[in-house]
This record gives structure tokens, sequence and C-alpha cells, in this order.
């Protein structure tokens, strides 16, 4: 995967307190080339040192099962000043790794120095800091007298990050550590990791990325995604801080990062998946587990009457197919073929059992056989509708059940919500959005934006789709509160179409002997347990995504 990183000035200084930066150094101004200025202004010391890190078990996440160690092209930036009576002055430098553990190269001293390093880095109190390979390596040092000094590295801005492979990531926590007398630096992390895993992007395309808090921090560059729309990069932030602060674009879109409950630690790698096509706010779907939906429902494209798919999500949550032509001629002999080209978002439930492969193992097919969908009772799906290719990974469907025993019955009426408009846990309520109707669902942290008419009849089963009416314009800002919209899409039975706007029915992942749970919604009622449908029934499928 290629990718590319830029970081602005503010994200380095605040990842870097202990260094001063800039933004260019010439090669008029670096010591590395200025002969003029290493002969009038500094002097050269020849350095060696061995270098550890501390508690370095303790401290560190492992990544991809390994451990890191230094490597090629790993430099140590190192700092410090001795105004004792004959003393360097102030000194700073990059020493470059070498094998079998130590760090070489040369610093450069205010003052001519005759002493060891040992007694040098003790007196001065030297700190190091660790810079990975191609960070940048360039350090100047600038003396106008023997009272003024300044030090600061250049970074080559467009290797700041690598990818998130672990030969470089764990190193963005920034180690550095001070000198201890005859045994050399030892060295802790700085920074928390962010290893972000963003799916669902375009294949093979290069996209804007920006992470930033709501005062000052800010890191912004640009990501190439691999062939499947995959973006992934290593993010570094300091310790101490809740993800909450935080706000990530990608591409344009905001990406919603996980509440933290504790504090970040140094050192350590946090592995963040996120979709883009996601809703922001989180549901929990039980006590433990929490889950993002996707933007809309899940559909399925052809334009060669069904020799070949494409999946997607709705492009808005109130999206439904309904009895749009491709519904209505679909075949019944299992290849997922159809008599006119166009999208279909109502689909079978496929056992592990069937034969089925290609588009129908996801239910594309009208038959009304219901060996066709798999005939071993209690058997798991054949292939979950998160795995379709097309949306990105890490999508599922949420399970079903009795009363209390499935997510979606949790989601409906167990889980702890916000108070809305007088109602404690507000977790649904029926509505008709943009002039679709359907149920909406609240998110476990939400406020009604304001200016928008305030939800009646919530967590109310038997009322009907009227009671709560929002334009489009309205569901935009409470879709960006959180807010989850589930559309009356009907069902299907062969190619035959009922309850189109007067009834939403989803499926579960769970069966039930030769049946299936599942959850639906009509003007009368919202049922969320105990229902079970026929596998060649065709229902809607809503994907969610795990919270990390």
């Amino acid at each position: 995967m290629k990718t590319k990183y830029i970081f602005n000035l503010l994200a380095l200084a605040m990842l870097m307190p202990a260094m001063l930066l800039t933004t260019a150094c010439s090669n008029e101004d670096d010591v590395v080339n200025n002969t003029e200025n290493i002969a009038n202004k500094g002097y050269e010391l020849p350095v060696t040192v061995n270098v550890t890190r501390q508690d370095a078990a303790a401290t560190r996440a492992a990544f991809d099962g390994s451990k890191l160690n230094f490597g090629e092209g790993d430099k140590l930036f190192v700092k410090g000043n001795d105004y004792s009576a004959g003393g360097a002055g102030f000194f700073a430098g990059t020493l470059t790794w070498q094998s079998g553990g130590t760090f070489s190269g040369t610093i450069l001293t205010e003052n001519a120095y005759s002493g060891t390093i040992d007694a040098l880095f003790t007196a001065g109190s030297a700190l190091a800091t660790l810079l990975p390979a191609n960070y940048g390596n360039y350090p100047y040092l600038s003396f106008t007298n023997k009272d003024t000094y300044s030090a600061s590295v250049n970074y080559d801005a467009t290797k700041t990050f690598a990818t998130s492979k672990a030969i470089a990531v764990e190193q963005f926590s920034f180690e550095d550590g001070g000198y201890t007398s005859g045994t050399g630096f030892a060295l802790a992390p700085r920074n928390a990791i962010l290893n972000f895993t963003i799916t669902g992007l375009a294949a093979n395309t290069e996209f804007a990325v920006a992470f930033s808090d709501v005062v000052s921090f800010t890191i912004s560059g640009n990501v190439t995604t691999d062939d499947s729309g995959t973006a992934t990069f290593a993010i570094a932030v300091s310790v101490g801080t809740d993800l909450n602060e935080f706000s990530l674009t990608v591409g344009g879109n905001p990406i919603t990062l996980v509440s933290s409950e504790k504090t970040l630690a140094a050192g350590k790698i946090y592995n963040i998946a996120r979709c883009v096509n996601a809703i922001n706010g989180q549901f929990s779907v039980s006590s433990t587990k929490k889950v993002f939906f996707s933007k809309g429902n899940l559909q399925a494209t052809t334009t060669d009457l069904g020799a070949t798919w494409t999946w997607a999500f709705a492009a808005n949550q109130w999206s439904r197919v309904g009895d749009a032509s491709a519904n209505k001629s679909m075949k019944t002999d299992g290849t997922g073929t159809v008599t006119a080209n166009g999208t279909v978002d109502l689909f079978g439930w496929v056992g592990a059992s069937s034969s089925w492969t290609s588009a129908a193992k996801w239910g594309i097919s009208a038959s009304t056989t219901s060996a066709d969908y798999g005939n071993v009772a209690d058997e798991p799906l054949k292939s979950d509708w998160g795995n379709v290719p097309g949306i990105g990974t890490g999508w599922r469907t949420l399970t079903g059940g009795d009363t209390d025993s499935g997510e979606w019955d949790y989601l409906f009426n167990s889980r702890s919500a916000s108070t809305v408009n007088g109602t404690a846990n507000a977790r649904y309520a029926k509505a008709t959005v943009n002039s679709v109707t359907g149920v909406v669902l609240f998110p476990d942290s939400y406020t009604h934006p304001a200016g928008v008419t305030a939800p009646a009849n919530i967590n109310t089963g038997n009322g009907n789709f009227t009671a709560n009416s929002w334009s489009g314009d309205d569901w935009t800002k409470m879709e960006t509160a959180g807010c989850v919209f589930l559309p009356a899409g009907g069902n299907r039975s062969g190619t035959t179409m009922s309850n189109v706007g007067t009834g939403g029915y989803y499926w579960t992942s769970t069966p039930t002997g030769s049946y299936v749970y599942r959850v639906f919604h009509t003007a009368a009622k919202v049922t969320t347990s105990g229902s079970t449908g026929y596998r060649y029934a065709g229902n809607s499928v809503r994907l969610v995504h795990d919270a990390n």
C-alpha cells in the first residue's frame, strides 16, 4: 500500500515538546554540510552510546504478534548542556543505530571539550529521543554567541509516518529518556499509538485525512487505499488523552471514534477499525458490546440480468426498493438471475447446507422451496451478508432470539440511553422520514438537534407512523447526531411483494429449527423477539460494525 503523510508544524510541536522544530533547514544551516559553522561556532565530538528500553515488556502492546527492536535507519537525537568548568556548553546531534545495539555518530558542542562522553552526558543531564527510520535526520545547531544557541531537527514531511506495519509503528511513541553513567540512555515511550484501519473507501484512491481535537492539535495528510478500499495509518497522541476529544475525517467523511473510558497509555498500540459507511451513533446490543449501523439497508444491483451483482449500502437511510422491477423478476432456479435489470434489497436467508453459490448464497432468488435455502435445523448462515464484496470488512448481521437473548431485542428494549423529550432511556420511535415510514433508533448518547420537532410516542410499539414526521433536512441533523432509520421496505414471497410502506421486516443471523428469527414493525406493533420467518421469505438486511 502506497501511503504518504504530511505533518503540520502544530501537530509536531505537540507530539515532540522536548524539541524545537523548524519547518525548513537549508544546506547553509545544516551543520553536517556547513564546514564554517562547525569550525567557528561548534565542535565535533564522536559518540557511541548504549540504548535500552525501560520496562519493554510492560510498556508495550505486541503488534502483529511480534516485539520490536531497534533497526537499520533508526536515529537517536541527543541534546543537553554542560556549563561546568571545562564543560562543553550546549550540545546536540543525531546518532545512527549500529548492528549490535549501539548508536554512533557525531554531536556538536558549543565549547571545545576534552572529557569523556560518559562524564559529559552525566554532567549535562543529556536527553535522547528515538527517531524511526526515514523520519528525517538532520540536526541543526546554531551558535550566534556563547550565550545563545538553538537546536532543532528537520523532518522529511513525506516520510513522517509509515504504514501500520510493525517495523515502524511502535516507534511513533517517540521514546525518550535520560542518561545513566556507565549504562547509557534508557528510553521509554511518550505517546500512545492509534493504529487506524478504515474500510469501505474506493479502491486504490488517494484521500485526505485529518485528525484533530477541539482546540489546537491537528494532523493532516493523504492516504492511498489498497485494492479492497482499505486505508491504514498510525497516529501518535499524548498520553492521558480521551478519544472523545478528537475527530477524524477521511475523504471528507467524518469517522466516529470510540469513547475511551480509560486513559491512553504511553507505548500502547490501540487498533481502531472504522468504516466510512457507518452512522455516527453508538448503540449497545448487549451489556458489553456496542455497534455502529451502516448508512442504509443493504442493496444489490445488476446491469446484465443477474450474471454479476454489485453490492452497496442504500444512498440514504430512508431508501427502499420495494416493488421495483428487479425485486419482482428474480428467477426461481437458485442462480440469482433476474429477467429485468435493477436493484434488490429483500433477501432470503440461506443456511450453510445450501448448495447455492455466488449471489444466490446471499438470498437473491425467488425460489419458495425451503430446502433450497438449506435443510439442516439450526444451521448458521452460509455467508453473513456482512461478507458480500465491495462494502468493506467488519460488517455483520445482529443476532435474534426470544426475549432478552438477542442483540436486536436488547437494542430496542434493554439498553441504557439518553432522556429525550422527557422520556428516560429513549430507544426508538415510529416515524415518517422524508415521506417514508419506518422506525427511528436513538443512539445511547443523544441530544436532539435544536430547531427540529421533538420526538413523540417514544418507546411505543403500538403507535402509528404519523406521530413523528421529519423532513429530509431535519433528518440530516438527526442522522448527524447519531440516529438510525429502519424503513418499512415490506417483504417478498417468490416475486410477490407485500407490506411496502406498512411494514419493515429485518433478518437476524439466528436460526431456530428450520425457521429464522426476525424483527419487524407495522402500524400496530414493534416485534423484536420470538417472531420467526421462512428462510425463503425476502426481508431487509441492515448491517452493523462492532465498536472497539
